[in-house]
């Protein structure tokens, strides 16, 4: 039986493990994008990032361990458009391709989730459109 890959949720006792992946500053920088005051990060200043209600933190699990970490947010009120970033993969895990899964799952929960066209019962074209569309959310086997 294929492992698979799944997102969750970002639960706070995560923020150990996924900020132990930046092994130095300049990972840690390349990561944050300056988000952070201080190097090594707490993890409270980290569940401190993701505060709002644009903010939607993702941990990619296989089998029950965290290997990933994705953070979707909208940038701006009129929530259009969503952003992706503190991407990353646990360093022992990094060349499998997990990356690109976990960027790939987190883009079909944007769409099915976060991502609405505003729509009347009378617009059945949008609606079919719209379903056209969008995949179903998928996992990935490893």
């Amino acid at each position: 039986m294929m492992n698979v890959m799944q997102l969750r949720p970002f639960r706070p006792d995560d923020a150990v493990k996924i900020l132990s992946w930046c092994k130095d500053k300049h990972a840690f920088r390349l990561w944050s994008a300056d988000r952070y005051k201080d190097f090594p990060a707490r993890p409270e200043e980290m569940q401190k990032q993701y505060d709002g209600d644009n903010m939607y933190p993702l941990t990619a699990v296989v089998d029950d361990v965290v290997i990933g970490h994705i953070l979707m947010r909208y940038p701006s009120e009129d929530k259009t458009v969503i952003c992706f970033g503190f991407v990353i993969v646990d360093d022992s895990k990094r060349g499998k391709g997990y990356g690109r899964q976990m960027l790939c799952l987190a883009i079909d929960y944007a769409r099915r989730e976060l991502v609405a066209l505003e729509m009347t019962g009378k617009n059945t074209c949008a609606m079919n459109s719209r379903q056209s569309r969008m995949p179903p959310l998928s996992t990935f086997p490893t």
